[in-house]
């Protein structure tokens, strides 16, 4: 366990009486040892009980969340069971066998491979190589392209422009059919403007550590595996033509098994192999990220040190318009229909309200369950620098979504005998792991700046005033952003909606195509479309200059 310097008891002063503190022959004279002040004012035993305290917050909401609805998962795997609650019989492992036999589950991940490896070329090369360019060439440079992914990443809204690509196919009397190839152009914006982002934010941290190239390297490791274990959770709505229907992605089959065949055994089959794999990428990626030592810091200097090169301003513009040029192609069918509502004869502000009034409160319950977990891994560290370990707790559930748990989850909220929920539920995600991730790398670099600017003669009262400052904005942008995904989960709206008020107006919209009046504009309504777009270009403007990434020793 590592000790914070400065702790125990000061050096008592000089005394003239003690012999030895008595000059020796010659007048030689050993200087008094020196004595900094603590570093850390709860001690070494006040870190251990109050970080293993706050821990058991986030295990507790891992558990009900995660752990145990994954065993309820494996149990209900192993029958032949037709309504949530209803009769069963004990098959054992004939459900899996099944899914071997008729190759429903390879099949549907093979589907899937070409669509991940672009999305995965995308975010985990194209991005690095578009931030390097861009953090060559200048201040402003950087500062209009943060402006514009981050605009990006907000405005591709895969349930919004699913809806708003059909209706322009129809349209246009277009021959092309609905492919899963369409997820690359669903995702492209959200993929590449976040990968830029942090590109820009890991040559930052780089360029002040000189690790640049271990860092790009470890985050598009991370970025591969995230994005391989979203892609193999990929959602397509039953409404969509042209999917293959002889092998539709897992996540699809869990869903036509609960909804279509009524058969929770075999979707939680399904479930089972699907979270198995995911287990796999959360542990690497959990590796990757503690092995690599990642910490983010936020630094209160210069906003961007890189000096600007014009050759490479002049090709980072020059590439910024044109991917600018092929992200409003990809919005162009949803762009120009954000003003369709689909409904009448109810206000606006009551559809905001039952459609983004449930992801709130799982938002409002996951968001600080993270952030505490967080603080107490990478601030107080009860284990000293051993404490990032503890995130290998969280790592095998850090991919899943609420598809692998879909089973367990709706079963949790069903009535006894019944498969059919009728309602409007929040989803059943109680801690953002993710985000516990995020939090425990940005505790941990703003941690070491306070340790250092306590040992450089910094007031503790400014040094915790700095902590906070570097801390609360990226609470927000995780808020932001951890609503507007909860807000997108298709999956768990499908299986849980009755009527077109009950969770999510996009299903609504793909179940009554009017193709006059889409109902786009319901997937993410202009009020809270506006507040985003405010949100995202302030933060670019003022708080994601100063985010740091590094990786390697502290």
């Amino acid at each position: 366990m590592d000790r914070p310097s400065g702790t125990g008891t000061p050096p008592p002063p000089d005394d003239p009486t003690l012999t030895f503190n008595r000059p020796r022959a010659g007048g030689f004279r050993a200087p008094p040892p020196s004595y900094d002040p603590p570093l850390d004012p709860m001690g070494d035993i006040g870190r251990v009980v109050g970080g293993l305290a706050l821990l058991v917050i986030p295990v507790a909401a891992l558990v009900l969340a995660y752990v145990l609805p994954t065993f309820r998962t494996i149990q209900l795997s192993r029958i032949e069971h037709f309504g949530v609650l209803g009769t069963s019989n004990e098959v054992g492992t004939a459900n899996y066998a099944e899914l071997f036999a008729d190759g429903t589950f390879a099949g549907g991940l093979a589907q899937l491979a070409g669509p991940i490896a672009v999305t995965v070329l995308i975010g985990s090369i194209l991005a690095p190589l578009l931030a390097w360019l861009l953090h060559r060439s200048g201040a402003r440079v950087r500062a209009l392209s943060r402006i514009v992914w981050s605009l990006a990443a907000i405005t591709f809204v895969p349930t919004a422009l699913t809806v708003a690509w059909l209706v322009d196919r129809v349209v246009s009397e277009s021959d092309r059919e609905a492919s899963v190839y369409d997820w690359i152009g669903l995702t492209a914006g959200v993929v590449l403007g976040i990968g830029v982002l942090v590109g820009l934010a890991v040559l930052r941290g780089g360029a002040e550590t000189g690790t640049a190239r271990s860092g790009v390297l470890t985050v598009a490791g991370l970025s591969a595996i995230t994005l391989a274990a979203t892609g193999i959770q990929s959602f397509t709505y039953g409404s969509v033509s042209g999917l293959p229907p002889e092998a539709p992605t897992p996540v699809a089959q869990i869903r036509d098994e609960l909804v279509g065949r009524v058969s929770a055994g075999a979707a939680a089959a399904t479930s089972v192999l699907l979270l198995a794999i995911l287990a796999v990428l959360g542990l690497g990626a959990g590796f990757l990220f503690l092995a690599s030592r990642t910490r983010i810091d936020v630094t209160r200097g210069p906003a961007d040190p890189a000096p600007a090169r014009p050759a490479a301003a002049f090709l980072g513009l020059a590439v910024l318009v044109i991917v600018l040029a092929a992200v409003g192609y990809f919005l162009l069918p949803w762009l120009t229909r954000l003003g369709e509502g689909g409904v009448e004869e109810e206000g606006l502000w009551f559809l905001i309200r039952r459609t983004w009034g449930p992801p709130l409160v799982t938002t409002a319950v996951a968001l600080p369950v993270a952030a505490i977990g967080g603080f107490a891994i990478g601030a107080l560290r009860p284990f000293g620098d051993a404490s990032r370990w503890l995130l290998l707790l969280f790592a095998p559930w850090v991919f899943v979504g609420s598809g692998p748990l879909g089973v367990a989850n709706l079963e949790a909220i069903a009535e006894e005998g019944e498969w059919m929920v009728i309602g409007s539920f929040p989803v059943r995600a109680w801690i953002a792991i993710p985000l516990l991730f995020l939090f425990a790398a940005l505790f941990w670099g703003l941690e070491d700046r306070r340790r250092t600017a306590l040992r450089e003669g910094t007031d503790p009262g400014e040094a915790r005033r700095a902590f906070f400052a570097g801390a609360w904005p990226m609470l927000v942008l995780a808020a932001l952003v951890l609503l507007l995904v909860h807000a997108q989960d298709q999956f768990w709206q499908q299986i849980t909606w009755q009527d077109m008020f009950a969770s999510g107006p996009m299903t609504w919209a793909l179940e009554n195509r009017e193709f006059e009046d889409t109902g786009v504009g319901l997937g993410f309504p202009l009020p809270i479309l506006a507040a985003y777009a405010v949100a995202a270009v302030a933060f670019a403007i003022w708080y994601l200059p100063k985010v740091a990434v590094k990786v390697g020793r502290d």
